[in-house]
């Protein structure tokens, strides 16, 4: 028989190497990088960071990089200014030089945007009130012969009553109620009306009750609400108010985050209530438009899904940004004729003063429809890809306008106009108080002042003349546009949130940047399993991305993501739905299809097959992106 000494040796001479192995195999998964992937957080930060408010908060904590020439306070990520583009100074040994260069700097490096952003700043005074300080600017010699004017809307109380009631009566919005486990959900169902007979209804309130009152903002303050106030016996302003003051002096950062927050708890949670807007493709401006304006005020802050009729795929995020680039290239486009655009280098816009010609008593219905879509892209932090000029975006936040502005809206005419004031003898030009425009196949003659025409323009009143001709086009010709295109803004909105901002700033917030960093695209990027072990293949990715053109990095993006703009917070800003944060992805697919690549937009993810040579990913990737128009996304 065999001994016990020999079973035991028999048994340790298998149970040593095994045991072995089970170490060496432990030691392997504990250092094995896909292993270690899979328990990074979403954003390899200290803290978990699942919602853009998280995200927003930590870049603010970061603090920010001033710009070297136009001392804007950029992210700390930020290579170059947003607003200007000159290269931000970093920590390190040159920050001391680079710190006196820009508080010595002549404010003459600035541009002449930049400078006239500081033009206009709220200041408390001894009794707490709000008003407006004029800073003086030596280029703006022009300008600082005029009044700043601000222009304050009024609808009459039973015009907000008869509002809300017909809001309420029209038939567009089913309600349901769902019964969840711990609560209920509402649900709101907006379907689209049927194309063929698309009738779309005027607004809710008659514009006629809609007043306006121009006022020059050096002789006026401003109550607790934010309203012009001409007595001297004006409320002071309270806590709440004077701490707005100082969250509006901030950097950018810290405003930012302010404002993401603050905008988070305006936003109702789709948990709780969630608007579904069911448009067909082919007409979704008209239907969007109609079914945007429709939303009662109650509502118009709930989570938003859309559903593209007779097309499959369910909102998760990518669906929402698609809609709005849409609606973004068709609102701005000249064939519709609701904006025009103001200067063809900067793609900027303002309101066009013919809308109505081009689109019926209906226009209205557009620009409050816009005013709406633009107040919910501020609210859910989507970006824009069309920039408003320098007039409609002090209008937007109640900074004072004024003669200047018009190099913003036409820089021919506002040099036709300042050659007035530099000469003498104007009574030759043949002008007089009146203004002759041209409204399609006709010319429409617009009196400035009661009895314009019989008054002609003399050196003694061409100042009148030019400040009268300055309001006829930023104010007066686009009143009833201007009013509705606020009014769906603020309801989504508020107002004294946007005035934490000063106009460069929203138009920021509003468009972001086009400018893609590459380094930090790939930084916050995640990769699936397989590509771990693929390496080559994300390599060859980032080297055709990085050789790209800008142009075509934006249509990369807009095909992965939905949308072409990249958050305010750069890359690790993606979001999903709902402001959750959800990186982009690189998902590695077996290699089929002839290596098409496929993307799913509402997850920021594009699916990777794992390709033998890099031409051949280029040969598709080029392909993709050629088809600019007719690519799709999951």
């Amino acid at each position: 028989m065999v001994s016990s000494t020999t079973i035991v040796a028999g048994n340790l001479a298998w149970c040593v190497p095994l045991v072995v192995v089970l170490i060496y195999l432990t030691k392997r998964l504990a250092t094995n990088k896909r292993f270690v992937a899979c328990q990074v957080p979403l954003l390899s930060e200290d803290n978990l960071v699942d919602h853009r408010i998280d995200a927003a908060k930590r870049e603010a904590e970061h603090g920010y990089l001033s710009c070297t020439v136009c001392g804007f306070e950029n992210f700390t990520r930020s290579h170059h200014c947003a607003i200007c583009g000159a290269k931000c100074f970093d920590t390190g040994e040159d920050d001391e030089d680079a710190v006196v260069h820009m508080l010595l700097s002549p404010s003459r490096e600035l541009t002449p945007l930049q400078r006239r952003a500081r033009e206009w700043a709220r200041k408390l005074d001894l009794q707490g009130r709000l008003f407006w300080y004029r800073n003086a600017m030596d280029d703006n010699r022009h300008g600082s012969l005029f009044p700043g004017y601000t222009v304050r809307f009024r609808e009459e109380p039973e015009s907000v009553e008869v509002h809300e009631k017909e809001l309420t009566e029209k038939s567009v919005a089913e309600i349901n109620l769902r019964e969840g486990n711990d609560s209920k959900e509402t649900s709101i169902e907006i379907p689209a009306a049927q194309a063929e007979t698309l009738e779309t209804n005027k607004p809710g309130f008659d514009v006629s009750t809609l007043t306006y009152e121009v006022v020059d903002a050096a002789h006026t303050v401003f109550d607790d609400e934010g309203e012009a106030e001409s007595s001297p016996d004006s409320t002071a302003l309270d806590e709440t108010r004077k701490h707005e003051v100082e969250i509006s002096e901030k950097d950018f950062p810290a405003k930012f985050a302010h404002f993401v927050t603050s905008a988070a708890v305006l936003l109702v949670p789709a948990s709780i209530k969630h608007l579904k807007l069911s448009v067909h493709r082919a007409y979704v401006l008209e239907e969007s438009m109609e079914l945007l304006s429709c939303i009662q005020v109650e509502h118009v802050r709930a989570a938003m899904r859309i559903n593209f009729l007779e097309e499959s795929g369910v909102d998760a995020g990518g669906l929402h940004r698609e809609w709005l680039m849409l609606l973004n290239d068709m609102l701005f486009s000249p064939e519709l004729g609701l904006f025009k655009c103001t200067s063809r280098q900067d793609q900027t816009y303002f309101i066009n003063p013919t809308s109505q010609y081009d689109n019926g008593d209906d226009h209205l219905i557009y620009f409050y429809g816009t005013g709406r879509l633009v107040g919910r892209a501020l609210l859910d932090g989507a970006v824009l890809h069309s920039n408003f000029c320098v007039p409609l975006l002090k209008l937007i936040l109640g900074v004072p306008v004024g003669f200047s502005d018009l190099e913003y809206y036409d820089a021919q005419l506002y040099s036709n106009l300042v050659w007035m004031l530099e000469n003498d003898n104007v009574e030759v030009l043949g002008l007089d108080f009146s203004v002759s425009e041209q409204v399609g196949d006709q010319v429409v003659v617009t009196e400035l002042v009661p009895r314009g025409r019989e008054i002609p323009v003399t050196d003694a009143n061409k100042y009148e003349y030019l400040d009268r001709r300055f309001r006829h086009l930023i104010i007066d010709s686009v009143a009833p546009q201007l009013s509705v295109f606020l009014k769906g803004i603020y309801e989504v909105i508020p107002h004294q949130l946007l005035k934490l901002f000063d106009y460069e700033e929203l138009n920021y917030l509003l468009c972001g940047t086009g400018e893609i960093d590459v380094d930090d695209w790939e930084r916050h990027t995640r990769i699936s399993m397989n590509l771990e072990d693929n390496k080559r293949v994300v390599k060859w990715f980032w080297e055709i991305v990085r050789a790209m053109s800008g142009e075509y990095r934006c249509r990369l993006l807009q095909f992965a993501t939905g949308c072409s703009r990249v958050p305010i917070v750069g890359f690790k800003g993606l979001t999903s739905y709902d402001g959750r944060l959800c990186l982009f992805t690189l998902k590695g697919v077996a290699f089929e299809n002839e290596g098409y690549i496929r993307s799913h937009a509402c997850f920021n993810m594009l699916e990777l097959p794992l390709y033998k040579t890099k031409k051949a990913m280029q040969t598709i990737l080029d392909a993709i992106l050629e088809d600019v128009v007719g690519f799709t996304t999951v």
